[in-house]
Order: C-alpha cells, then structure tokens, then sequence
C-alpha cells in the first residue's frame, strides 16, 4: 500500500514538472545567450565608462570651481588681523615712525570691498570662458569616444556577417562533397569532382577560420572600449539599410556651423584670449578699495575701553612701466588674431571632410544597390549550376567557379551595406552629433 502510494506521487511529480520546465523554456528562462546590443546603446555604454570623457567632465567641474572663486573676489572680504610688535626706542621714544610704543598690541576685524577693479571682473569674465571652453572639449571628447565605438561596432558587424556567410558557405559544400563522395563510390563522378568539392571545402574552412579569429579579435575591441571584459559574450542586432533619404550636404554643413564641438572649442578659445586681452588692458586702470577695521591697536595692554573702528579708502593705478604691459597686449591681440585665423581653417576642413563624406555616402548607396543586384544574379547562376552538376551535365569546375562567384557576391553585399550604413553614420559625427545622443535642453 504504501508503495503504491509513492508510485503515485512520483508520477504526479512528474507530471508537475515537466509544464512547469516547458513553461520556464518557452518563457526564455533558462537564455543565457546576450541580447543584441545596438549601435546607440553601445556609444551609451562606452560613455559612462570612458576615462577620456571622465577626464573632461572633471576639467569642466574644475573650470566651474574657477567660475565661483572669480566671482567671490568681487565681493566683500572679512578677515581677522591679531599680533603683537616689538619696536626699539631711544630716549622713551620708537624709532619706528609708524610704531606707538616700544610693545604694541594689534587685534582687528577687517572687512575689505573693491569699490572699482576692472581687473578682478576682467578675470571674472576669464574664467566663465575658460569653464565654457572645458564644456565644449567635454563634448569633443564624448564624441571622440562615440567615433571609436561606432567604428569599432561597425567592424564587429561586417565580420559577424562574413562568419555567418563563411558559415553558410562550408554547410552547403559539405553537402555537395559527401554527395560527390557517394557518387564516385559507385563509378557516378570523376576524381577531379571529388578533388574539386574537397577543394571548395578546405577554402571555406579557411575562410571560416580567419573570419572567426578577426571577429574574435573585434569583439575583445569593442569589449574594451566598454569597460566589458574581453571574452564577454556580445551580439549585435542585424543591419539593415536606412528607409530615410539621405539628407543634402548644405544641411550637414549647417548643422556641423551649430553642433560641432572643434567649432565651439575654436571659438571658445578666441573669447579665452579676448578675456586675456582684457584682463591685460584692466591691468592699467586704477583700482579703488574700502577697508573697514573695528578692533584695538594700543601701545599697552588693550582693554574694551580700546575698541574702535577706522576706514581706509585707497586708489592705485600703474604709471609706468617701459612699455611692459603695452607689449603684453600687443602680444594677446596677435593671439586672437592667430585663434580666429585657426577658426577659419578649421571651418574649412571640416566643410571639405562633409564635401568627402557625403560623396562618399552617395556612392555606397549605389554600391550597395549594385552589389544586391548582383548577389540576386550570382545567387540565380548558383542555383542553376548546382542543378547542372547534380544532374550531370555540368563538372566540378563549373560549380567552383559559381560558388566562389557566389561566396564573393554575398560578402560584397554584408560589406556594402557595412559602407552604407557607416558612411551616414559618419556623416553624423562629421555634423557634431552620433546615435543615440540626447538633444541638450
């Protein structure tokens, strides 16, 4: 009876789980394979973990720093002043015109305002364009990281693409090669078939092997550039050509006058040598400051009875320097001059670059167009050569040369629509932007 009883609940055991592992499988469970990771979401990634970008996001909290302790200086200054001075006297009297005794006791709160300082407001104004040029280089270096990223994913992809294709490739001549080998056992297929088929075998193992290896290779790449370690596993989703029109070249161009960020760094180097400029000229005015002092300054041990205040206002400006600061900003202005010179041909290469990759752009779009046609047509002799050599009026030599022509026709396409899709994707760096980013608000 009681083994009975324990038969039955072993069945209904099983009978619980083997729903309850179909539902875990069916509900992907128990997928450890990676999901595919696109191209944004990897510049994404990449940016977080970046040292460059980190680097500059800690220039530009630095820069801002610089920002507040500039603007600090133009405001009111509290300070404390205590001490005690020995002076030698002769005849009961100091010989130190500016001493009250021969002991005396100093203990002020001070308070300092620079009433005018062309100078301190010039540095001021120096130190907002400095921390607006860190933010522009912070930009510059995210988008350097998004270039190595997008160049990088880019070749990771074709080469997924020529494994899956070298893939395709050894699984269909293995097939004809044990067909070839069956009818040369029974007097059906000259040696020269079967040496051909081995032949077509052993190339695409090759090709298999080396596409393996350089994929290998660009994955460990892109893993670094992730922060990933490099044997994690990494997919990536299949391409496929962007449905949109591609966008004029005067539209690139404006865009890249707004967004990109070695214009914004040009130009925020003319206004740090502006400010420069600027903080050299103010070097030549006159400067007025109040000082407002309320403690004791007694020949004697100071009492409450000592307490009191004073106001200092003072004025001073350079007279004359043999031509010192004149020169300095002499020197400045001609640093402008070359910074707005470099703004200039900077905006020219980066016109001619969009020039070139536009044309670039243009041409694998009908690269890629072409190479379909042609896979579509080698893909149509294939077939019809196969037929033949199945049906034994065509030899191995004809299926080779149809296969090779196929096999290239089809990594001619992977790499074609590689092309494509990079070359916008350049096009969009080259405009200061990448995929994925966020428009700033």
């Amino acid at each position: 009876m009681r083994y009975e009883r324990l038969r039955r609940w072993a069945v209904c055991g099983l009978l619980c789980v083997v729903p309850v592992r179909a539902v875990f499988a069916a509900g992907g469970a128990i997928d450890t394979s990676p999901a595919a990771l696109p191209l944004a979401a990897a510049i994404a990634t990449a940016l977080r973990v970046a040292p460059q970008v980190q680097q500059a996001a800690d220039l530009r909290a630095a820069s801002q720093y610089g920002v507040r302790a500039s603007g600090a200086q133009l405001l009111p200054q509290l300070s404390v002043v205590a001490g005690r001075y020995w002076t030698q006297v002769r005849g009961g009297r100091p010989l130190y015109a500016a001493a009250n005794g021969s002991r005396e006791t100093i203990g002020l709160l001070e308070l300092s305002l620079p009433l005018y300082s062309p100078q301190l407001r010039a540095l001021a104004r120096l130190a907002r364009d400095r921390e607006a040029l860190a933010r522009s280089e912070q930009a510059q270096a995210r988008l350097t990281v998004a270039a190595q990223v997008a160049d990088a994913w880019y070749q990771l992809a074709l080469l997924r693409a020529s494994v899956r294709i070298w893939e395709s490739t050894l699984r269909s001549v293995n097939i004809l090669y044990r067909g070839t080998q069956q009818k040369y056992a029974v007097g059906a297929a000259a040696v020269l078939d079967l040496a051909q088929t081995r032949l077509l075998r052993n190339n695409a193992q090759s090709g298999l092997q080396q596409s393996l290896a350089q994929r290998h290779a660009a994955t460990r790449t892109l893993n670094m550039l992730l922060g990933r370690l490099p044997s994690a596993p990494l997919a990536l989703p299949a391409l496929r050509p962007r449905s949109e029109p591609l966008p004029r070249e005067p539209l690139w161009i404006e865009k890249a006058r707004r967004a990109q960020p070695l214009l914004r760094i040009a130009a925020r180097q003319i206004a740090v040598g502006h400010a420069q400029a600027g903080t050299l000229r103010a070097a030549r005015l006159p400067t007025i400051t109040a000082n407002v002092g309320y403690g004791v300054d007694a020949p004697m041990t100071p009492t409450s009875r000592d307490l009191g205040w004073q106001v200092f206002l003072g004025l001073r400006m350079p007279i004359f320097n043999f031509g010192a600061q004149r020169d300095r900003i002499a020197d400045a202005d001609n640093q402008v001059a070359a910074l707005r010179a470099a703004r200039r041909a900077m905006l020219l290469q980066i016109r001619t670059t969009i020039a070139r990759d536009y044309g670039n752009a243009r041409a694998a779009e009908r690269a890629y167009r072409q190479a379909v046609r042609q896979r579509r047509d080698a893909r149509s002799v294939y077939d019809m050569t196969r037929d033949g050599y199945k049906a034994g009026t065509l030899n191995a030599l004809d299926l080779a040369q149809a296969e090779n022509s196929w096999l290239q026709a089809r990594l001619q396409a992977a790499t074609a629509l590689v092309l494509l899709r990079m070359a916008r994707t350049q096009l969009q760096l080259d405009a200061g932007a990448y995929p994925g980013e966020r428009s700033p608000t």
